[in-house]
């Protein structure tokens, strides 16, 4: 059972104090709305009525969490010395190669160096109209599956991390689309509990595209960026990157 709390938000020993005690970031550390959550046999009856049944460990998540939001940047010049520390990114010859000089934005690239994670709200989750707001009940059908089969659970712009429902039951493993913005259609099978998705997220930092990199490791177009800077932005840590097929 993972505590949100401990895990991500608390100041003395978490994702965000590690982010906090990067020079390179800014970031309002982990918003997961605590007083919002919902008792477990609260939630035990709006599953009932929604005829739908949670595995524990979504259970176990909102009753305590709302949702977990968590966001990270690269400074920039709008900060004390954030000028000098955004150029060791922006003048970097590798990103000015791959990225700069091929197209990109600086602002672009910003996105891609950056962090997130967005377990969503429990109404996108129960709710039928709410998850066709998500896109995911009209891509449910273009997978050739029943439209509401998936779930999401982790909403990112490009890829959606979800669960899928069999015989009214949310499966305990997550899959990963792709399908939005331009990315290739796909149902990736993640093969690990939401528990573990959480652990695979706090040991990636929440780096943006760190599920797909998981999935397509060294064929992810955030992989080489991931391994590349990782150790940039946080150079007090000790990179556990293995399961992304990065290894220093």
């Amino acid at each position: 059972m993972i505590n949100i709390e401990k895990k991500f938000r608390d100041r003395k020993s978490s994702l965000s104090k590690e982010v906090y005690d990067s020079d390179y970031l800014v970031s309002s550390g982990a918003v997961y709305m605590p007083n919002e959550a919902i008792p477990q046999e609260d939630l035990e009856i709006i599953l009932n009525e929604k005829k739908i049944i949670f595995p524990e460990s979504l259970i176990n998540f909102y009753s305590q969490a709302a949702k977990l939001n968590f966001v990270w940047r690269i400074i920039d010049e709008s900060f004390q010395n954030g000028k000098e520390k955004e150029s060791i990114f922006k003048e970097d010859p590798w990103i000015k190669k791959e990225y700069l000089e091929n197209g990109y934005s600086w602002e672009a690239v910003k996105i891609l160096l950056s962090g997130n994670l967005n377990i969503t709200q429990l109404k996108n989750v129960i709710d039928l109209e709410n998850v066709k707001s998500t896109g995911m009940y009209d891509a449910a059908i273009s997978l050739g599956l029943n439209g509401g089969d998936l779930r999401p659970i982790d909403t990112n712009e490009f890829a959606v991390a979800c669960m899928k429902v069999e015989n009214g039951k949310l499966i305990d493993n997550i899959y990963l689309y792709t399908g939005f913005g331009g990315f290739p259609e796909a149902l990736h099978d993640m093969k690990v509990t939401f528990e573990q998705y959480l652990e695979l997220a706090y040991k990636a930092k929440c780096f943006n595209y760190w599920n797909l990199t998981y999935c397509l490791k060294e064929k992810s177009p955030s992989h080489e960026l991931m391994k590349r800077f990782f150790p940039v932005i946080f150079p007090h840590l000790e990179p556990d990157l293995a399961e992304f097929g990065i290894v220093y």
